[in-house]
């Protein structure tokens, strides 16, 4: 979920799987696992797996996706809404860019609380509204960080989540613990709402996906770098889930908004909680300015595209010598975020992200589906997998977040519908 900017150098096999690797490992991490072991009542193993599966063969969609066509028609700065136009139409084109953006604002919003929760949770939200605030002003202005300083901070994340899992599992949890959940009976329903909200860790598999482009021999690379970043993650998943299982037990960690800092604190001098503290401030802050900058470019896109109206589409640099900025789309995405952060819970925002987050993913299944040129490792049956798989996880979230999710996406609907009749009439009227 950090979504990194893509590179300008070429990278080889090694690069893009470290790039992959950092691209999925961000703030959904420091927040997941509990609301996964409150739906299914523990073990995390079963759930993960499939998550990662899922994430594959969505992954390998949009590969083919932007292996078939030219460069410059599709990319990930779009949401794939060009690659949709060309290979389904303007209607594909719209949905599937209009989902893309209502899954990137909900993570954004995952993200804001994320941070709050770790840094003040007396004052989470106030705190999550300033950071999305922050990062908005930083990205009008044209802040970037270079390639060096990402991977800086990645590394930094990834190690951090590392030394937690190691104290973990050579703890024990202090006594008098008084939070406890209510688990509900393990069950095959229970297991994929555990799923579907994993596979909310492992979304920024997408940036690896589509980084064709920017990879030296990317027919070659980018199909053995993918399965390696997941299986690379995956195995950071699993031995930090078992780990704070191992510490808290399924109760107490269901329980636990901000499980990563209880084992931490067992070091002395808040040594152990410091650097957690650091790591979720970097990957939350991290999330939420690649999140903004993204949908706004997603937002220019779409309105270059004529499936939003051209407002979005305009771009200026308040700073000489900066970019230029979709100014208009950096500030709604703001206030967009800011909304969602003071109306819903961390809970039914993390389940409206994997909901829809899982959605768009099955549109790119759809769409790779359609394509007739395809290499061996690319078969159909995968794309039925990542179909399947999407929806049937997209559909055993809650009722509530599932709504919400469908509201977001019909109320796009409406946008469209009245933006392009408008601007249709006044087509018709300029003729007479």
């Amino acid at each position: 979920m950090s979504g990194n900017a893509a590179t300008a150098r070429p990278l080889g096999g090694f690069d893009a799987t470290t790039a992959g690797i950092g691209s999925i490992v961000g703030a959904g991490v420091f927040i997941v696992f509990p609301a996964a072991v409150s739906a299914d009542g523990g073990p995390l193993a079963i759930p993960l797996l499939i998550a990662a599966v899922v994430a594959y063969a969505c992954g390998v969609a949009i590969f083919q996706i932007s292996a078939a066509l030219n460069e410059g028609q599709a990319n990930y700065d779009d949401g794939g809404t060009r690659a949709a136009r060309v290979i389904l139409g303007p209607t594909a084109a719209f949905v599937t860019g209009w989902v893309f953006l209502c899954s990137r604002l909900a993570a954004a919003a995952v993200a804001a609380l994320m941070l709050g929760t770790y840094l003040a949770p007396d004052y989470a939200v106030a705190v999550a509204v300033a950071a999305v605030a922050l990062t908005a002003v930083l990205n009008l202005f044209g802040a970037t960080r270079s390639d060096w300083v990402s991977r800086f901070i990645v590394a930094f994340v990834i190690a951090v989540l590392a030394f937690v899992a190691v104290v973990a599992f050579n703890s024990d949890l202090p006594g008098g613990n008084p939070k406890l959940a209510t688990l509900p009976e393990p069950g095959f329903a229970g297991l994929l709402e555990s799923s579907a909200l994993l596979y909310f860790a492992f979304i920024g598999y997408g940036y690896l996906a589509s980084l064709g482009p920017h990879v030296r021999s990317p027919a070659r690379n980018i199909p053995l770098a993918l399965p390696a970043a997941i299986a690379v993650v995956l195995g950071l998943y699993l031995v930090l889930g078992q780990s704070l299982l191992n510490f808290f037990g399924p109760a107490s960690l269901a329980a636990e908004p901000a499980p990563l800092l209880v084992p931490a604190a067992e070091l002395s001098g808040g040594v152990g909680t410091g650097v957690v503290l650091i790591a979720a401030a970097a990957a939350g802050l991290g999330a939420l300015s690649a999140l903004n900058a993204g949908c706004a470019r997603i937002g220019a896109a779409m309105a270059a595209e004529g499936e939003l109206p051209p407002l979005f589409g305009r771009k200026r640099s308040l700073l000489r010598g900066r970019p230029e900025i979709a100014w208009v789309g950096v500030a709604a995405g703001a206030v967009v975020v800011i909304a969602l952060v003071l109306a819903f819970p961390l809970s039914t925002l993390l389940g409206v992200a994997a909901f829809t987050g899982l959605l768009y993913a099955g549109g790119t299944a759809v769409i790779a589906f359609t394509l007739h040129k395809r290499r061996w490792y690319t078969p159909r049956v995968l794309n039925v997998v990542g179909i399947a798989g999407s929806l049937l996880l997209a559909l055993s979230l809650p009722l509530l977040d599932i709504s919400l999710g469908l509201m977001a996406i019909v109320a796009g609907a409406v946008v469209r519908l009245t933006f392009r009749r408008g601007r249709n009439d006044a087509g018709s009227g300029t003729q007479h």
